[in-house]
């Protein structure tokens, strides 16, 4: 993990020092425009955000003869953010698996979506729909019955910390709280094909502390009202660690884990630990 960190800040330098000798730029160059320095095509606009990655993570689930397996799943993955009004955002991400064999689940997604509004500012709301079925190119799920299973959802965004917070060790460091509610019409199960349940009610807050130069620590606690929806991948908690800079040409780097995590007095029903958390490198852009 120092290895990591390490090289995440050495390729962070040198693109700045890269940044201030070729382009001008320097550490405040924010979208493509500031890099390349070009008015044309919309440049510097932020209307389009997002990344390509390269990711890991290790699936573990039961087969059809009730066997434990698991699978190691790495590809890559492109995430663009449209900004359509304001902060009112239409969000895509695509992805492609690099390894192919037997042991690959059937139901692993090749999109997610969302659209809404998505505001990072302090003290305020955010809203939309949100769908991480598994949407398949290969027309193996439906994808207007899968839209019937995505959720909608509220969040507010805080800030604890103030701008001369006597806590804060240098401009990026803060802690983020958001309380949320969620709505799901209609949930199933793991494999996306048998209807379990409708109207699902999920409660939750998470929170992001960003410690020091961007690196960060997370986590989100979850309450099911109605008991008899929860599903054997719902958590208790998830939690994760990282580090981000929303700037333009970054090299990101994170870890979260968000499936079947439960607190010790629930019942764990299927097979999760640090090993099942997504693993990820993100090369950012905003154009």
């Amino acid at each position: 993990m120092k290895k990591i960190v390490l090289i995440i800040i050495l390729i962070n330098s040198l693109q700045t020092g890269l940044a201030q000798g070729f382009f001008n730029g320097g550490a405040e160059s924010a979208t493509m425009q500031d890099v390349i320095k070009s008015d044309c095509c919309l440049l510097g606009q932020y209307k389009i955000n997002g990344s390509v990655d390269l990711f890991y993570n290790k699936i573990t689930y039961l087969d059809n003869n009730f066997k434990t397996v698991n699978y190691n799943r790495y590809g890559l993955g492109f995430n663009i953010n449209a900004k359509l009004y304001k902060e009112f955002q239409l969000r895509l991400s695509f992805y492609a698996d690099l390894n192919q064999d037997e042991t690959k689940p059937k139901w692993l997604s090749n999109l997610y979506y969302a659209i809404g509004n998505y505001n990072w500012r302090n003290k305020t709301f955010s809203y939309g729909y949100e769908n991480y079925q598994p949407n398949r190119f290969d027309g193996s799920y439906d994808f207007f019955e899968n839209m019937k299973r995505g959720f909608f959802f509220v969040s507010y965004k805080y800030y604890l910390l103030g701008e001369n917070s006597p806590v804060k060790l240098d401009e990026t460091t803060q802690i983020f709280f958001s309380p949320f509610i969620r709505y799901q019409p209609e949930y199933t199960d793991r494999y996306g094909l048998k209807v379990l349940g409708n109207h699902k009610i999920t409660l939750g807050a998470s929170s992001r502390y960003v410690i020091w130069h961007n690196f960060y620590v997370e986590g989100a606690v979850y309450f099911y009202p109605n008991k008899e929806s929860v599903v054997p991948w719902d958590p208790d908690f998830t939690y994760g660690f990282g580090y981000f800079d929303w700037r333009s040409f970054k090299l990101n780097f994170s870890y979260g884990n968000w499936i079947a995590n439960r607190f010790p007095w629930h019942d764990k029903e299927m097979k999760n630990d640090f090993s099942n958390g997504e693993f990820k490198l993100s090369f950012s852009y905003i154009w």
